[in-house]
């Protein structure tokens, strides 16, 4: 995994990933906002439908079938991602879609999806905006960690809660296997402490530290801390009803803290809007909802905050 290790020392577009568990959360929905927003700033935006095994982020922009696909990428008609992106009707917003067509591309091989990665960060663009799909492939995490801008959305509900946390912490572990890929006894020793019931009785990751130090080395167990810190997920808990339901983010955060060593961020929460079920329910374009609504005002507050 060499290759997509260095793809965030290569120059280029800054990347955001949005994901974050289960489907149903709103990850298109904010994806297309947060992509509308940033055209609106002035900043040259690619959104990029990464979930290849049921696309839709051309849906949220009244696209009903985009002429030109990430499939024709990968059966190489065009070289370059940066030929197979459409004008959205937006001013600097395009649209890379992916191919819910083609079932192939739900399970991509390695080979493919480092050429999408380093395509990515080939593009002609300021930002590039990442719609992961739902669960926790290793595909989904490589493009989730490839970003510099690693956005984690969840809703209020428990459920959701629970597989927000369990995508950072998969995420987290993703991470520590790639870098120890090379080292058979470390991976070993990873791979064990993912399994929450493993043998070892680890717990967290600063367990997982302690037994890397023992098994391995020292050596190792600083790699890994130093890798642990660059990992700053930003939490998203889209639609709220209540004061209250901001404080879903503030769960993740404690609990990643004391179990996984790392520090996510709260972005902001977004408000439960009719409108934008209305619109989707519709196939209406999102970029055209109403500058009252309280979804599109909330999107706009995270924006401005990361720009």
């Amino acid at each position: 995994m060499k290759e997509a290790n260095n793809l965030n020392q290569k120059t280029g577009p800054t990347i955001w990933a949005v994901g974050g568990g289960k489907g149903g959360v709103g990850k298109s929905v904010i994806s297309t906002l947060l992509g509308f927003w940033l055209s609106q700033m002035g900043k040259r935006t690619v959104l990029i439908d990464v979930d290849f095994g049921g696309a839709n982020l051309h849906t949220m922009l009244g696209i009903k079938s985009p002429p030109k696909t990430v499939n024709d990428f990968i059966t190489k008609k065009y070289d370059r991602l940066e030929d197979i992106c459409i004008e959205t009707g937006i001013e600097n917003l395009r649209l890379l879609s992916g191919a819910s067509e083609i079932l192939s591309l739900a399970n991509l091989q390695f080979a493919q999806k480092i050429k999408i990665m380093q395509n990515i960060s080939q593009l002609d663009t300021d930002i590039a905006i990442l719609d992961l799909g739902s669960g926790t492939s290793y595909n989904v995490l490589d493009f989730f960690l490839m970003a510099h801008r690693k956005i984690v959305v969840l809703t209020p509900q428990p459920i959701s809660i629970q597989n927000a946390y369990a995508f950072v912490r998969n995420a987290v572990y993703r991470k520590l296997s790639r870098l120890s890929s090379q080292k058979p006894a470390l991976l070993a020793t990873i791979k064990t402490a993912m399994d929450p019931k493993n043998e070892m009785n680890v717990r967290t990751v600063k367990d997982l530290l302690n037994a890397v130090k023992e098994n391995n080395s020292e050596e190792d167990m600083d790699l890994l801390s130093r890798e642990i810190t660059e990992i700053r997920p930003a939490l998203v808990t889209n639609m709220i009803k209540s004061p209250r339901d901001k404080e879903a983010g503030r769960i993740i955060q404690l609990v990643s803290e004391k179990y996984l060593m790392i520090h996510p961020t709260i972005l902001g929460s977004i408000m439960r809007d009719n409108q934008v079920d209305n619109m989707i329910s519709g196939m209406a374009p999102l970029t055209t909802i109403d500058r009252s609504s309280e979804a599109i005002a909330g999107v706009y507050n995270i924006v401005a905050d990361l720009i």
